[in-house]
Order: C-alpha cells, then sequence, then structure tokens
C-alpha cells in the first residue's frame, strides 16, 4: 500500500452550525421603475403615427378640394404633394423608434425623439416655403415660412419638455 491509500480522514460532525462574521454592504432596497417611461413612448407613438395620417388625410383632401372649388387657390402639383408626403414621413419614423426606445426604458429614445421634434419643425418651415403659394397663405413664402418658424418653436418646446418628464424623475429606470 501506498502512502495516499493509508490516510484517514477523522474527525466528529456536529450539528451546531459554525458561526462566519460576513460584513454586508448596507441596506438593499427594491425600487421599482416608473411607468412614466412606457406612458410616453405609447404616447409619443401614437403621435406620430396620427400626425402622419393627418398630414397624408389633409394634403389629399386639400389637393381634392382645391380640383373641385374654385376659389382661386391653385391645386398643388403632385410632384409637390408627394414631396412634402415624403418629407413628413423622415420625422414621423424617427419619432415612432424614438417613442419605442422610451418604451424600453431607454435614454437613447428621449433624445431620438427630441431630434425628431426638431427636424419635423425644420421640414414644417421647408413645406411651408413650398407650399406657401398653393395653401392660401399671405402670397409670400419667405414670410409664410417665418410665421411657421416663430409660431411651432413654442410647439417645440412644449412637446420637448413633456417628452423630457422621464429624465425629471428620480425613479425612471432609464438605462
Amino acid at each position: 500500500m501506498s502512502d495516499e491509500e493509508k490516510d484517514v480522514f477523522s474527525g466528529s460532525v456536529t450539528s451546531q452550525p459554525q458561526m462566519v462574521n460576513v460584513q454586508t454592504s448596507g441596506p438593499m432596497y427594491i425600487v421599482e421603475r416608473s411607468s412614466a417611461p412606457q406612458v410616453i413612448g405609447i404616447l409619443v407613438i401614437v403621435y406620430y403615427i396620427l400626425t402622419t395620417l393627418m398630414s397624408l388625410l389633409s394634403w389629399l383632401s386639400l389637393d381634392f378640394i382645391s380640383d373641385i372649388d374654385d376659389s382661386g387657390v391653385e391645386a398643388l402639383p403632385t410632384g409637390l404633394l408627394l414631396g412634402v408626403i415624403f418629407l413628413s414621413l423622415i420625422p414621423a419614423v424617427i419619432g415612432i423608434f424614438g417613442g419605442f426606445r422610451i418604451f424600453q426604458y431607454k435614454k437613447q429614445g428621449i433624445w431620438i425623439t427630441l431630434g425628431a421634434i426638431v427636424t419635423a419643425w425644420l421640414i414644417s418651415i421647408v413645406n411651408t416655403a413650398l407650399t406657401s403659394d398653393y395653401s392660401g397663405g399671405t402670397g409670400d413664402a419667405g414670410l409664410d415660412a417665418m410665421f411657421q418658424g416663430v409660431c411651432g418653436i413654442f410647439c417645440v418646446a412644449i412637446c420637448g419638455i413633456i417628452v423630457c418628464i422621464p429624465l425629471f424623475m428620480a425613479n425612471s429606470g432609464l438605462e
């Protein structure tokens, strides 16, 4: 027999557990995430879906009505109409993606949505300048675009504050 086979463990088994001194790092609190990012995310998605549908319907109805009614307002050319609709789809797609990211508790979604709001504001100024002659405005494209830009900045500020509500909360759970 070798020395390894002769080794025998000896001792006694006790039913008393031994005390081990382990320091805790402090109290742990379970904090639930706020539902505000999910609510804001859903509202952003619904907003951009509805504005896209309303934009499409308003431009189509304006084109349809101006063809029928001879009120002195020219019909929007088809190429310009499609360009305006396409331009309004750009911030809508960005905003829907941003709203989905907010819904997933991602802080990145707030910044994407704020970018979509500013992009929509800039595109609305361009659309107003392009369609000034056809929409029955003042007749001066620059003046109409300026009015749109000045009035739109207030809407951008209000929408931006609403989108940023989860950032103001302490337990929003944004990542």
